[in-house]
């Protein structure tokens, strides 16, 4: 094994500088410190909470995969709404420009209900493949459309 030897400006060993004379502190100085901390004990709350929304808008964060998630499966119920009343005949789920819906007691039934689920299963189907589609497509290309 060959050993490297240090070039002979890097053996010399260096001269000692002379001490620095620390420039003296005046009122200024102290008073731009005190402003600092000021501002940053105002801004602290602002600054938590920057980071916590961060925390649901920055891409690949688990934040930002719930909000998804929450998206995606209320995206869908909205939908089931729909492919229920269409293909199955049902009472409409939501209230929401209805003169009648199934009510309260009406949401426990439709857990037991086949053809709910079916209805879910189908809507849950369309929102995956609208957001393959969709996914990678520019929203300028989507204008054209």
């Amino acid at each position: 094994m060959k050993y490297l030897t240090p070039n002979k400006s890097n053996s010399q060993p260096k001269p000692e500088s002379s001490p620095q004379k620390e420039p003296k502190k005046g009122g200024s100085d102290y008073l731009e410190l005190l402003a600092r901390w000021i501002v940053a004990l105002i801004s602290l709350p602002v600054i938590f909470i920057s980071h916590i929304i961060a925390q649901f808008v920055t891409p690949g964060t688990p934040g930002y995969k719930l909000v998804g998630a929450i998206g995606f499966w209320i995206g869908t119920l909205l939908s089931t709404d729909s492919i229920w009343q269409v293909l199955f005949q049902g009472k409409p789920i939501f209230p929401w420009f209805e003169t009648e819906w199934v009510g309260w007691f009406g949401w426990l039934q439709l857990l037991f209900n086949p053809l709910f689920w079916i209805s879910f299963g189908i809507s849950a189907l369309v929102q995956v493949m609208e957001a393959r589609t969709l996914r990678g497509v520019r929203l300028v290309s989507g204008k054209s459309l």
